[in-house]
């Protein structure tokens, strides 16, 4: 396992940084299984998507409503709404911006401050299944209706 926390850590590296950098970058990303991304993550969600603000030219803030919790602190409840920060156009790895659309989220940070991008975008219906495959040790925190 120690292996596959080094790849999502330099996946989170490289996350962070396309957050930062312009959007002229093109999007690639290391081959994880949700279940790897699940554990590797700070926190992971199904939620719908509200809205998409953009901050400046590279960055933008993703508003979206929990729907479940997979994983993170008490703070992530179902219904509240979740700020995310990625990186803005799909060549720098941006999150989708299908507004009224429901994703699977890994979330890297703390403290309330998430960041994300495509590399860590699912299906909620493969977020569900990682969760529950045996030895996950995740268990949803609420009930909703997420489909892809």
């Amino acid at each position: 396992m120690r292996g596959g926390r080094v790849v999502i850590a330099a996946v989170s590296v490289v996350l962070l940084g396309l957050v930062c950098a312009g959007s002229a970058l093109a999007c690639s990303c290391a081959p994880s299984t949700p279940a790897e991304s699940l554990a590797g993550s700070d926190a992971a969600v199904a939620a719908r998507l509200l809205g998409v603000e953009p901050l400046g030219a590279s960055r933008a803030r993703y508003r979206y409503e929990v729907l479940r919790v997979y994983r993170g602190p008490e703070t992530l409840e179902p219904g509240s709404v979740l700020a995310v920060w990625s990186p803005r156009g799909s060549a720098a790895c941006a999150l989708p911006d299908g507004v009224g659309r429901h994703f699977g989220l890994f979330l890297l940070g703390e403290g309330g401050r998430w960041a994300s991008g495509l590399c860590g975008v699912v299906s909620p219906r493969r977020l569900w299944a990682a969760a529950r495959k045996p030895g996950s040790g995740h268990a949803a925190t609420a009930v909703s209706s997420c489909t892809s």
